[in-house]
């Protein structure tokens, strides 16, 4: 896999692993229908029984960006799957020219390009501004994770899925220490004080908010 640059990406992702990174509305049965139905790219290896399906880095940004859009949208699939395909097509397109979202005649969500192409996306009538604001800073920021290799995980200011760092797996930001390396001090998914210390004493890098990040991040809680 190669980004825009021409340089190798080498992150493979695993379906749970996807829906890992991209909790908690996504879902295997999500990714499998969308690949199955030609929405994403073609995938490193395509599963079947005994075999797992291997997902590439521009895979696991193709599935963010779907569900982003039909989190905010709420369009259906069906109804909006070329204008989808439009905006997979032109946010990972080697000459990248600065895909934005806009108002069009009658209020319609356009999504168009610098040179001036377009595509209505379907339903999208009545989509407030702030929601208008946030597709475009999702595009802008999809677009520097695939340039970066680098995607900063929802929510998770600490924790990012790094191409070239782990094979992609979650990390701590800056650090090749696995968020599921840290998740494992914990006892049954809970933590305390007491397990923090623990933690920073053998990742002496590693700060508590950091740390308090990548626990939160695996499912872990915190406990008196």
């Amino acid at each position: 896999m190669r980004r825009a640059s021409g340089e190798e990406l080498v992150g493979v992702y695993t379906v749970p692993e996807v829906c890992r990174i991209l909790q908690p509305t996504m879902t295997a049965r999500k990714v499998h229908y969308w690949l199955d139905t030609d929405l994403l790219s073609d995938a490193v290896v395509h599963g079947k029984p005994g075999t797992p399906t291997l997902l590439s880095f521009r895979q696991l940004l193709e599935i963010r960006t779907l569900q982003h859009l039909r989190d905010n949208l709420d369009i259906s699939l069906q109804k909006a799957r070329g204008a989808y395909r439009y905006v997979l097509d032109y946010l990972f397109d080697d000459t990248w020219s600065a895909l934005r979202f806009l108002r069009g005649i009658d209020g319609a969500l356009v999504a168009m390009i610098a040179t001036g192409d377009s595509m209505v996306v379907p339903g999208g009538q009545g989509v407030w501004g702030a929601i208008l604001d946030e597709l475009n800073v999702h595009a802008q920021n999809t677009r520097t994770a695939w340039e970066t290799g680098v995607l900063t995980i929802s929510g998770r200011h600490h924790v990012v899925s790094n191409a070239r760092v782990q094979a992609g797996a979650p990390t701590v930001k800056g650090t090749r220490i696995e968020t599921a390396t840290v998740a494992s001090f914990a006892v049954e998914k809970t933590f305390t004080d007491s397990t923090v210390t623990e933690i920073s004493e053998a990742f002496p890098r590693l700060l508590e908010p950091a740390i308090v990040d990548a626990l939160e991040f695996e499912g872990c809680r915190a406990v008196a």
